[in-house]
């Protein structure tokens, strides 16, 4: 998260100067980072990040993919 937020500093994208693959790769891994390690407080370690994932978040493509947990139920064998 830390080496995300260092590259996105306060940047509208992630790359360039237009929504790209780097914004989705961002938007995607802090999604996961959020549901799987919701005790890491990334959000008030990087509030710029944060910022920047909510903007995406705003975006119908976001919207539409946000993860949710998986309750696995069956042994793995």
């Amino acid at each position: 998260m830390a080496e995300m937020a260092r590259l996105v500093g306060q940047r509208q994208w992630a790359v360039g100067e237009a929504f790209s693959l780097g914004d989705i790769a961002v938007g995607t891994a802090a999604g996961y980072v959020s549901l799987r390690y919701q005790d890491l407080p990334w959000r008030t370690l990087h509030p710029d990040l944060a910022l920047f994932i909510d903007r995406l978040a705003q975006r119908a493509s976001f919207k539409d993919s946000v993860p949710v947990a998986q309750l696995i139920a069956d042994k793995v064998v």
